[in-house]
């Protein structure tokens, strides 16, 4: 007899006479002994937890309040995982409660393994749910998980003939299936899937790319440094005596430490605070304390040697007083990584004058890192989101414009040349409805425009995969620099500047056009909050896809035309190619 679901899966539910329909959930190869992930099987989160050679399945949310138990303390010896929350311990292989604040089980759900893959009883969890629903409050019943035919066990699977040399890639591209290989339609899980995201951080950010770290301009003198990152990963940019410029991980070889705090400044050398290891302006380890120990104790190994242990240093080059660098030993120069057309867009804006490094400012958005980039490959949005683009003419519709990816299409420039306002016509005005016609500045020197660059666009946006966005939006310049942190969030670090020729009018022009961009611009404000509600979308209704199907004229790559999503699809079919899928 089926009892209160909320006290524990009662044994009807799942009964071997029952229908049994067995979804692949996972793969063995991402959930290592001792762990758990969590998963979703139609709205219902559920658990997975490694026991050795077993894998159970339980609800996914603590029953007393709701902590992520895929995110608590396991404890293999006892087969328990504690709540990170508020520290409720339950049986993994019986869901029982084991003790307060928790009183209520959790579900179990039956687990099969049929080689690499997962699998669960996905009629079981919907019987589940839908006994939740229907049950009133009833006294607990301690009872076993329901046995199911082919399970080693009770509600979990057990694995056999593990082969520990299983393909990862192979088994990834199984577990993640683009729809219909279309590229008009995206799946959420590209956004969300924390899986996904670290196989972004090895094959792209720690793959063959050209990552931003700073500009020269940022070190002039030797032993100038400045913290940065690839990726999510730290590290540190450094002029050396020679005048080189060296980038190596800001990650001491002896504990791990990040050695260097400060966000900038001027050193001979490197100390970790936690055990003062020494370290050179590239990166090369040239000190340790009681290395030899002390009356011929402790210390080090005799066969110890510093130059084994210096710090893991990047590939580095720089363009134009850019920097950029790579895991990448053998990697594409810079101009034939970029291509020749985003190359002279590049060169349209750093154009050989000495930069002047005018401020910074940084600040996080809760969304995933790819969808800056998607931004500034959708004129569509640029011209109904933003009221101040389309009211003073800056990217509007009918404005003379281009959409440029390179050949491969990881890379992109949005480019407009600014119009009159009062040139845009009725039509365009009825489908904007951001158009505020009659809006005027109180400072009018804001959309002043001086003509400095040898380019036919007064706005210009470069996307250069992986991390970096060029902005020149008429006169005000700068550099975005994206740092994902996982999934759902990335940082967002600016560096404003100008040129060293410059009159102090021309730079007080920047700072004032610099009001355009930002965390609170008058343009970088709404952006911010666009791609939080498209977060929020995919978070809050999980196994969803989404559409760029706009002009369907140009497949994916280069187009004229604002209204178009022909960019977004070039990018994701070189994702695609990097990611393996």
């Amino acid at each position: 007899m089926l009892k209160n679901f909320h006290d524990g899966l009662a044994t009807a539910s799942c009964m071997t006479s029952q229908k049994v329909t067995w979804q692949k959930v996972a793969s063995l190869d991402v959930l290592r002994d001792g762990e758990a992930i969590g998963i979703d099987i139609a709205g219902t989160t559920i658990a997975l937890f490694r026991l050795g050679d077993e894998v159970h399945a339980t609800s996914g949310i603590c029953s007393h309040e709701f902590g992520v138990l895929a995110d608590g303390f396991i404890e293999p010896a006892d087969g328990t995982v504690e709540c990170p929350l508020h520290q409720a311990l339950f049986d993994i292989r019986t869901g029982k409660a084991q003790c307060a604040p928790a009183t209520a089980d959790l579900n179990v759900y039956p687990v099969r393994i049929d080689g690499s893959d997962i699998l669960i009883d996905a009629a079981c969890v919907q019987r589940a749910n839908e006994a939740t629903l229907a049950t009133t409050a009833a006294p607990a019943a301690a009872r076993e998980p329901a046995a199911v035919p082919g399970l080693a066990g009770a509600g979990h699977g057990r694995i056999q003939n593990a082969n520990p040399a299983s393909d990862g890639a192979a088994t990834f591209t199984r577990q993640y299936v683009w729809p219909d290989d279309d590229l008009s339609v995206i799946p959420d899980w590209v956004y969300t899937d924390k899986l996904v995201y670290d196989r972004e951080v090895e094959r792209i950010f720690h793959g063959r790319t050209w990552n931003y770290v700073a500009l020269e301009a940022e070190l002039p003198s030797t032993g100038d440094f400045i913290r940065s990152n690839v990726g999510p990963t730290p590290v540190v940019v450094a002029r050396a005596a020679d005048g080189s410029i060296n980038v190596f991980e800001n990650r001491c070889m002896h504990r791990a430490a990040e050695f260097c705090r400060e966000l900038s400044g001027t050193a001979k050398e490197f100390i970790c605070p936690y055990h003062q290891w020494t370290y050179d302006l590239r990166g090369n380890l040239i000190g340790i304390p009681f290395r030899r120990g002390i009356g011929g104790k402790g210390g080090m190994p005799a066969d110890f040697k510093l130059q084994d242990h210096n710090l893991r240093r990047l590939n580095v080059t720089s363009h134009r007083g850019v920097v950029f660098a790579s895991y990448a030993d053998e990697i594409e120069s810079f101009a034939d990584y970029l291509g020749p057309e985003v190359l002279r867009e590049f060169e349209a804006t750093f154009d050989g004058r000495k930069l002047n490094v005018l401020g910074h400012y940084r600040h996080s958005l809760p969304g995933n890192w790819k969808l800056y980039h998607e931004n500034l490959k959708d004129p569509y949005h640029a011209t109904l989101l933003h009221t101040f683009l389309v009211t003073f003419g800056l990217l509007v519709a009918g404005n003379r414009s281009l959409m440029l990816t390179d050949g491969s299409g990881r890379h992109g420039v949005m480019a407009s040349a600014k119009s009159d306002a009062k040139s845009v016509s009725g039509d365009a005005k009825k489908e904007m409805r951001n158009f505020q016609e009659g809006f005027t500045l109180r400072e009018p020197r804001l959309m002043d425009y001086v003509e400095e660059f040898d380019s036919p666009w007064s706005v210009t946006m470069a996307t250069i995969w992986p991390n970096l966005i060029l902005q020149r939006e008429m006169n005000t310049l700068g550099i975005r620099q994206i740092v994902p942190t996982g999934p759902h969030e990335f940082i967002m670090k600016w560096t404003m500047f100008g040129f060293e020729g410059d009159d102090e009018a021309m730079t007080r022009h920047r700072l004032r056009q610099g009001n355009l961009m930002g965390p609170a611009g008058f343009l970088g404000l709404e952006d911010n909050e666009a791609i939080k509600f498209v977060q929020d979308g995919m978070q809050r209704v999980p196994g969803g896809k989404h559409l760029v199907k706009l002009d369907p004229q140009t497949p994916a790559g280069t187009t004229d035309t604002l209204i178009s999503e022909a960019a977004i699809r070039a990018m994701y079919r070189h994702w695609r190619h990097e990611m393996g899928l």
